[in-house]
């Protein structure tokens, strides 16, 4: 027997640079339904998988009244069943409408998800994808630019929808999470004339990860270029040791940050940053949404646009080679080139301009 009032599910799995993206069409719904209970279905977190939960980031929005997780990959008869009792209870709950800002499916995919929210979960009106999503029409150097991800999922809620919310979105950081990070900063020797530039050396996959010995160069020059540049190592529990051979790398104007802030608190640390160098991976999707000019390096693993930082004043980089459009998570036999082809003193140009773009901002009157 389901409650009086309208309620709407969502669907929204991932890890933290696929929920990052998936905000603005979350907002969208929030606004378009502003009457509905509103009901998160997500994954259950992975015991030491380093992940980031959808609920992490999506809980302090206050967007939600209710959350449920799911077993993503259930390896017992007991995982499958609390599954399957899961689904029964959101189709006794009853749910006017559900959406699915699922990642982008197979053919095969959308058929499925849409027989367990029609059929088992029994929406009354079920809004997803239309389309499966392929990696790009031509393969290699001449491999197309794709629609943004975020513009993707904006689009299941709004068909007529622009990348405008994409360019204006940004996130709110609670302000005790401003507070904390405040703190953190100010223990570590951190101080007021100091321009802080944000470096993301870690990445959820090791085909998007570019080499450490040159985020290692780029952090030096930058250090010999800027007396007052100061280098803030952003990244997860798992980015620990390598953020400290950074650090350890670049001496004491560097700091180790990875593991020691919430995800809002490393948001509100980024937000202090004139610019943020990182691979694709959450951290920059992060540095973006605080409204911090990036330094893209991407692999050519993905088409081009599907995944590059919201908003403007962004420099991305990334080679084509002839293996381009791959989605490989793990790069073996070409030895990761389209990474490796990118080379320290384009990063470096791009961080110094976008450093002296923001402080030029900040001395004019």
């Amino acid at each position: 027997m389901r409650d009086d009032g309208p309620r709407a599910l969502v669907y929204r799995p991932g890890s933290l640079g696929d929920t990052l993206v998936a905000l603005p069409a979350v907002a969208a719904i929030r606004r378009r339904f502003p009457a509905h209970r509103l009901t998160l279905l997500t994954e259950g977190q992975i015991t030491g998988s380093g992940r980031v939960s959808p609920w992490t980031i999506l809980e302090p929005t206050g967007w939600f009244d209710q959350v449920h997780f799911y077993d993503v990959r259930p390896a017992t008869a007991r995982g499958r069943l609390s599954n399957l009792a899961l689904a029964l209870h959101l189709r006794r709950t009853g749910h006017d409408d559900v959406f699915s800002l699922a990642p982008p499916r197979t053919a095969r995919q959308l058929r499925v998800d849409a027989a367990i929210f029609r059929g088992v979960v029994g929406a009354r009106r079920y809004h997803a994808a239309r389309h499966p999503v392929a990696p790009g029409g031509r393969r290699g150097a001449d491999l197309e630019r794709v629609e943004h991800e975020g513009l993707r999922l904006l689009r299941i809620v709004d068909p007529l929808a622009s990348d405008v919310p994409l360019v204006d979105f940004q996130l709110t950081v609670p302000s005790d999470e401003q507070a904390g990070t405040d703190q953190l900063l100010q223990t570590l020797g951190v101080h007021a004339g100091q321009v802080l530039v944000g470096v993301g050396p870690g990445s959820g996959r090791q085909s998007t990860t570019w080499p450490a010995d040159r985020f290692a160069a780029v952090g030096k020059a930058l250090l010999r270029q800027f007396a007052n540049v100061a280098l803030l190592a952003i990244g997860g529990s798992r980015d620990r040791a390598l953020c400290d051979q950074l650090c350890a790398a670049w001496g004491p104007r560097s700091h180790n940050l990875a593991g020691q802030l919430s995800v809002f608190g490393a948001a509100s640390a980024l937000a202090r940053c004139a610019t943020f160098i990182g691979n694709d991976s959450g951290p920059m999707h992060l540095a973006a949404m605080a409204g911090v000019p990036c330094v893209a390096i991407f692999s050519a693993r993905n088409p081009p646009g599907q995944w590059e930082p919201f908003g403007p004043h962004h420099i991305v980089l990334r080679e084509r080679p002839e293996c381009a459009g791959c989605m490989l998570d793990d790069c073996v036999r070409e030895g990761k080139k389209c990474l490796t082809g990118i080379q320290i003193g384009p990063v470096v140009s791009a961080a110094a301009w976008l450093i002296e773009t923001r402080r030029a901002s900040c001395l004019a009157p």
